[in-house]
């Protein structure tokens, strides 16, 4: 699970995504090794760096990375009034922009600067307001009973609850999607660079902390990072 920023891996493999196992038909996306001697100041600038290419480069974007709002979030939020919302390590936005549309008051929170100023751009565009901080979700306060509204689509590898209840006012929503635990053998990811969650793990640790499972689900689907099929995880659980 995340400790640092590194862990943030949706690709399952810090550089080049081709040895994970993943469609050969779709055009490889490299990004240059992090050299092994490296600080931990030059890793985290190299975290930040890999993350801003990934997110914005036109190749990835056209064949890796569905840009369009998250399906689970759609749904979830659809006839629900408007308020505050968190997206935890939001990208370049797809998710922060149509909460933005829908009215939703939002506060975006990723450390790939570049991703978030395009985020900026485009809410400009689209005439509407946006909050982004260029921050580490492991150093950001979520606070206590602020927000309406969490989204964890693809954050990281944490399930992020106590946070979560921390942070949510009460009645408040969060909607979690992420790669179920399954992924690591189908694309050959070695212990210690794991990704994902054990079947019913999400569902078990925010049910135990005290949130009311909404909707919970395990399927086969398309994922919004990388467009592979894998076994996911959708999780809808509401604040008591």
């Amino acid at each position: 699970m995340k400790i640092h920023p590194a862990n943030r891996n949706p690709l399952g493999e810090a550089a080049d995504d081709t040895s994970q196992g993943l469609a050969s038909s779709r055009p490889a996306v490299a990004y240059p090794l992090l050299p092994p001697d490296a600080t931990p100041t030059q890793q985290r600038e190299y975290e930040r760096g890999r993350w801003n290419h990934f997110l914005l480069d036109t190749t990835w974007r056209q064949t890796r990375f569905n840009d369009q709002p998250n399906t689970l979030l759609v749904e979830a939020v659809r006839g629900r009034s408007a308020g505050n919302a968190l997206d935890v390590n939001m990208g370049e936005g797809r998710n922060a922009l149509y909460l933005a549309q829908q009215g939703w008051q939002v506060t975006g929170v990723d450390y790939a600067d570049k991703a978030l100023a395009f985020a900026q751009q485009r809410a400009q565009q689209l005439g509407v307001s946006l909050t982004t901080i260029a921050q580490d979700v492991t150093t950001y306060a979520w606070g206590t009973n602020q927000w309406d509204l969490i989204v964890l689509c693809y954050a990281d590898e944490e399930t992020h609850v106590a946070q979560t209840y921390a942070a949510l006012k009460p009645g408040g929503l969060l909607v979690f999607e992420n790669f179920h635990a399954d992924v690591n053998q189908a694309r050959g990811i070695k212990p210690g660079s794991q990704i994902g969650f054990a079947t019913d793990e999400l569902k078990n640790t925010y049910a135990a902390a005290g949130f009311q499972i909404l909707r919970y689900e395990e399927p086969v689907g398309v994922a919004d990072f990388s467009l592979e099929t894998q076994r996911l995880v959708k999780l809808v659980a509401q604040k008591c």
